[in-house]
């Protein structure tokens, strides 16, 4: 794929959040087979995350304090719009088919405007619950790969 076929890709994907929220793309890394997308508003910034051939993933968080983020799929998962993930899951492989990338980032655009217009908007009070399920998860992954270190 072509940088200009996924950065097409990725501003027809978050249009919404210029429109919207008066969020302006402010970088777009590339560094081997990752890229990196940052998007600010006054309060917040968006970072997409994409390493070729893996699904991609969005950070949230607040331009004032560094400390201050999460993921949009811990949002989810708070809002009961996903499953929280297993530990095992963390140690498996993953891979995105060709063809993939422009619906799951269509999706997760979507996903970000119906489900996150709180943090957009710099409300950030719901951060503390995401980042301890983060922790949390974080716990259970290194005592998952304790068990299962060969």
């Amino acid at each position: 794929m072509k940088k200009t076929e996924f950065e097409n890709m990725v501003d027809k994907a978050f249009w919404g959040l210029e429109a919207k929220y008066g969020f302006k793309k402010t970088a777009t890394n590339y560094v081997d087979r990752t890229c990196t997308v940052q998007f600010k508003n006054a309060t917040t910034e968006i970072i997409l995350n994409y390493e070729l051939g893996n699904a991609p993933w969005l950070e949230i968080s607040d331009v004032r304090d560094v400390e201050k983020k999460t993921t949009l799929g811990w949002l989810l998962v708070e809002l009961g719009q996903d499953k929280a993930p297993k530990p095992e899951q963390a140690f498996r492989p993953t891979t995105l088919s060709e063809g993939t990338l422009d619906p799951i980032l269509q999706k997760m655009g979507q996903q970000l405007l119906d489900f996150g217009s709180d943090l957009l908007k710099g409300d950030f009070s719901i951060l503390p619950k995401l980042q301890a399920r983060a922790k949390k998860y974080n716990l259970e992954c290194r005592r998952y790969l304790s068990i299962h270190k060969s």
